[in-house]
């Protein structure tokens, strides 16, 4: 696989941005804590999180997946084996339907199976799947124990990942399962939200872990060193620990290095700061403030754009802000943008080059639009008001081209141009497929899906969709296909 120009979140010889697990709650509150006029109520935070990077030869010979969130780079960028028609089906075809329990989890996808997370009554349960047809090859069901903060869901929040030969599930109580993707069977457990001392805030456990190498990294929020923490992904033993920050709902991202034998930096977005870590150590390369106190929430993924651009977003009055990544892991980030025009409460943008895509605005109070910005001036290029949250799928026909300009095509094998296109599933089930232009909101076709609430992060294969409803006893995990 090609190493993409900007050396960001396309796969390399060292590390890849293959995705883990994740994703995430929401709730409409009030607090106590909260004087002002501006914050009487406290947000319905739905969080998006997730587990991600795996090493690089994982993911060379694997079909068209979605295996972590965010999909296989962890950008929100699809394989280039993704089928969508520039026309939507009317009715969208449903090749399976089970019953989803509780919990924001959305699914993975590796070679035609499908991980998915739930809590049924008393058990955190995860199960594997087919995607041809839904029949369950195995499930792994444990203790689930998270009591519930401020949102009556007690589910897990995050998007399983399946690496390799596991699976890791991360859940609303902050404990780490990791299983064999062969029969399920327990590998190792890590209570870490209790081993750490960490406080469950508003929505339980929801940043959700990366896979870098051989560690999984986690920001657990707990004491004593134990606000990031690394284990081993072979038996789940500590391998370091760094910070005494909160966690948030965010969850960190893996950026390669500028060259070849550089380990990379994992970027972690916590409830006040995003750390730059190095991946082997956890020592701290650099820190960014970003986040206030209050009843707020960090809940969208970071991105990068172009060029070596670290774009961070949250609602709540925080904005977004811009930061260039320096060549030298060593040497400090510098803020060059910061301002609203995407001011995102927890679904994660996608970006072309130093165009980026996103929802704007809260699903609990205002106005949500859709909306396009350049990363390089903060400029805000255009905006279509009356819109849902919506999460972003961007299809660019190749899978090392996801840094690349919209304007320019990216050129298929027999020559034909596909032109760069994002497809926006709302949380209230409607669908478009717009091409990604600067120039304004222009679908090529919509959809509908059937009478639900889309909170959880949807999952992208070949040509099924894979989504998940939630709330009440009528949530469902459904395949659809194109």
């Amino acid at each position: 696989m090609p190493t993409s120009k900007l050396g960001l979140q396309s796969p390399s010889l060292r590390s890849l941005n293959l995705p883990f697990l994740s994703l995430l709650c929401s709730s409409l509150c009030r607090s106590s804590l909260c004087r002002s006029s501006l914050q009487k109520a406290v947000p319905l935070v739905l969080c998006v999180v997730g587990f991600a990077v795996a090493p690089a030869h994982i993911l060379g010979l694997a079909r068209a997946g979605w295996p972590g969130l965010l999909g296989p780079f962890r950008n929100g960028h699809a394989d280039s084996k993704v089928v969508v028609p520039d026309q939507l089906p009317e009715n969208p075809k449903i090749r399976w339907q089970l019953d989803a329990g509780q919990g924001y989890a959305g699914a993975a996808i590796r070679d035609g199976q499908v991980a998915m997370f739930q809590r049924d009554g008393k058990q955190d349960v995860i199960r594997l799947v087919s995607l041809a047809d839904g029949k369950e090859i195995w499930s792994a069901s444990f203790p689930a124990v998270y009591q519930q903060g401020i949102d009556s869901d007690k589910g897990p929040r995050c998007v399983p990942q399946i690496v390799d030969d596991a699976v890791l599930a991360y859940s609303a109580a902050g404990t780490l399962y990791c299983v064999s993707r062969s029969d399920g069977k327990r590998r190792w457990v890590r209570e870490l939200r209790k081993e750490f001392a960490a406080e469950d805030g508003y929505f339980g456990a929801g940043s959700t872990p990366l896979v870098v190498d051989s560690s999984v990294i986690i920001n657990v929020g707990g004491r004593k060193k134990g606000g990031v923490v690394a284990v081993r992904l072979s038996d789940g033993k500590n391998l370091w620990q760094s910070t005494d920050a909160d966690a948030s709902y965010a969850s960190p991202i893996l950026v390669a290095g500028a060259k070849p034998d550089q380990a990379g930096t994992v970027v972690v977005p916590t409830r006040y700061v995003t750390y730059g870590l190095e991946p082997k150590t956890g020592s701290v390369l650099w820190q960014i403030p970003f986040g206030q106190r209050g009843p707020t929430v960090n809940a969208a993924t970071p991105i990068v754009c172009a060029p070596s651009q670290l774009f961070l977003t949250s609602s709540y009055g925080i904005g977004f802000v811009i930061a260039r990544l320096p060549s030298d892991p060593m040497a400090p980030v510098s803020v060059e943008q910061k301002g609203d025009a995407i001011s995102s409460q927890y679904a994660t943008p996608v970006s072309f080059g130093t165009s980026v895509f996103g929802s704007d605005g809260r699903e609990d109070g205002g106005w949500p639009s859709y909306k396009c910005m350049d990363s390089e001036t903060g400029e805000l290029l255009w905006s279509e008001a009356g819109m849902p949250i919506c999460h972003s799928i961007a299809l660019d026909g190749n899978t090392s081209s996801s840094n690349a300009e919209p304007t320019a095509g990216v050129e298929r094998g027999n020559g034909e141009e596909a032109k760069p296109k994002i497809l926006l599933i709302g949380i209230n089930g409607k669908i478009w497929l717009l091409p990604a232009t600067r120039e304004g909101f222009r679908p090529l076709s919509k959809t509908v899906l059937p009478e639900g609430v889309y909170r959880a992060l949807p999952a992208l294969s070949e040509n099924s969709l894979v989504v998940r409803t939630s709330g009440g006893s009528n949530a469902t995990w459904t395949c659809f296909e194109w």
